[in-house]
């Protein structure tokens, strides 16, 4: 647990440094690989955060970008979220669940959903045998998606508890 603790508080010294803009536009170019997935673990936590991803977006056009994020709710990054998300080669959605009070199709926003609304992921469902054998979260932006829940079961999972 501290490892993981101490590999996290890393990866956010990282993304506050002057110099992450061009680290990742190099990283990423590496890869050459033609989607990126945003934020396996984490989120986006602020305006100057999101505005070095559409920096980086915008320097590389023709890779897509695509995920879920939480922070579609906080009012704070409301309108930087969506410049984000409307970027061309940007197919990030509004992650949902059980728990959420709020309605995210009122926002404007198309979903990632945990056993909700949406069409069932080909992959999650064993009817592909890879996301690059679908593609459609980084090819589609008018899509939701439903994820099947992959830990506990749907009771514990609307009352969480860490341990």
């Amino acid at each position: 647990m501290e490892e993981i603790k101490r590999i996290n508080d890393r990866r956010l010294d990282a993304t506050l440094s002057s110099d992450f803009v061009a680290v990742i536009v190099s990283e990423i170019r590496k890869t050459r690989a033609p989607a990126f997935r945003l934020h396996v673990v984490g989120d986006f936590y602020s305006v100057e955060y999101v505005e070095k991803w559409i920096e980086i977006a915008n320097e590389l056009t023709k890779v897509a970008f695509f995920g879920s994020t939480r922070s579609w709710r906080c009012e704070f990054l409301s309108k930087v979220m969506k410049k984000f998300r409307d970027l061309p080669n940007v197919f990030i959605k509004a992650s949902v669940d059980a728990t959420d009070n709020l309605d995210p199709f009122s926002c404007g926003w198309r979903v990632w959903s945990v056993e909700g609304v949406g069409l069932p992921c080909p992959h999650d469902y064993g009817l592909v045998e890879s996301c690059s054998a679908c593609k459609r979260c980084w090819t589609v932006k008018d899509l939701n998606m439903n994820f099947r829940l992959r830990w506990g079961k749907k009771s514990e999972y609307l009352t969480p508890r860490l341990f």
